[in-house]
């Protein structure tokens, strides 16, 4: 058994769904199993049994930064599963397990390369140092990479490798996220004489075209187009009264040039304008905004990674994941791909597995990338 799938199969026996999220006892494994590779760590407690972990392998001023996420989403209902989702058995060239490929192989591929690197390699030879950051909360609102901004790693960091599930593509970009709730207030009134009242319901759907037109018609050549999902809609009590008070909530995904900061502010307008001819008000409350990130083609990075991937094949996420964060706060331009073992679609699902194959040519790619680029002169 390889170094990866035994680490896979250790993270994946370790349950970290969130909610609750919880990550001390998954930390504790890492820190653990470094101080036996002889690679320094360092854990950031930012919540009650909640954590980051970095590991470093040399020591240059410069580095490159692979960030992984340490939690799941939750295993669902038990009886769906053929397999144990904290089980991590090994069948039919898979490992299964919640987590398997989203994101506990990509993790255990970074680790045992950091382990071959540090007990085969010289590092003190190296020209860039590598930190693999472990990060908790991705799945629920980003809050342990928000809080591993306080470490200064992006200081150092030159590259940065998340190992999502892509199925061996290399990404290069993320659509940004705006999640946008329009509250709409009326007049209550007895159901039977509608005109005495101002229906929220009635005067917050004749939104739904300006939503809709709204929506760039850009196409980006990776990430597609933008798009807007409305996920939620509420209002009312009863049939037979007037609702005083709507709902809905948007989740629109936006491809470059378009920020959803900017798009925020121009919705918002128009939103503005429209209470303008309505007997009904209008409120905006921004949920939940990432920005669009994306890297150049043209990056040596991007290039290299590309060529010991063995793939030209460019990819892009709909969604956004720790880099979004990264890349954004990084106090210089951050290049980065999205790059590991698992089929996108096969995550958050019963039985979720990963390919022991991927996990091979994962471990493979990073291997040759890093010490290509961390020990070349």
């Amino acid at each position: 058994m390889t170094n990866s799938l035994s680490i896979v199969k250790n993270l994946i026996r370790i349950n970290t769904e969130n909610p609750p999220g919880e990550t001390t006892e998954i930390i504790n494994w890492i820190e653990q199993w470094a101080k036996t590779e002889n690679i320094p760590a360092k854990v950031q407690w930012y919540e009650k049994k909640k954590g980051n972990i970095q590991l470093t392998v040399g020591d240059a001023d410069k580095t490159i930064l692979i960030c992984g996420h340490l939690d799941t989403v939750p295993i669902g209902d038990i009886n769906n599963w053929n397999y144990d989702p904290v089980g991590g058995a090994e069948t039919n060239d898979h490992i299964y397990g919640r987590g398997s490929a989203d994101m506990k192989s990509g993790v255990a591929v970074a680790l045992s390369t950091l382990k071959r690197i540090n007990s085969e390699l010289k590092t003190s030879e190296m020209q860039y140092s590598i930190t693999f950051l472990g990060t908790s909360d991705e799945e629920v609102g980003l809050g342990g990479v928000k809080a591993s901004l306080e470490l200064g790693l992006l200081d150092k960091a030159e590259f940065l490798i998340i190992p999502e599930p892509t199925g061996l593509k290399v990404g290069i970009a993320e659509k940004g996220v705006l999640w946008l709730s329009i509250i709409a207030s009326g007049k209550t009134a007895h159901g039977s004489t509608p005109e005495k009242g101002i229906n929220a319901i009635e005067e917050i759907v004749k939104l739904f075209p300006i939503l809709h037109s709204s929506v760039p018609n850009h196409v980006d050549g990776i990430l597609g187009k933008s798009t807007l999902n409305i996920g939620v809609i509420q209002g009312g009590n009863i049939a037979n009264v007037v609702p005083e008070r709507a709902e809905v909530q948007c989740d629109f995904r936006l491809v470059p040039p378009i920020q959803p900061a900017d798009f925020s502010n121009t919705l918002t307008q128009k939103i503005a304008d429209f209470a303008l001819e309505s007997p009904a008000k209008f409120e905006c409350q921004v949920k939940q905004a990432m920005p669009v990130i994306k890297s150049s083609e043209d990056n040596y990075f991007v290039k290299k990674f590309l060529e010991k991937s063995g793939t030209q094949q460019l990819s892009g996420l709909n969604y956004a994941t720790d880099g979004a964060i990264l890349v954004s706060k990084a106090p210089k331009e951050l290049p980065f791909v999205l790059y590991g073992p698992g089929n996108p679609k096969k995550i958050h699902i019963s039985d979720e597995r990963v390919s022991i194959q991927e996990i091979h040519a994962a471990e493979q790619t990073f291997m040759d990338f890093l010490t290509e680029v961390c020990f070349s002169r």
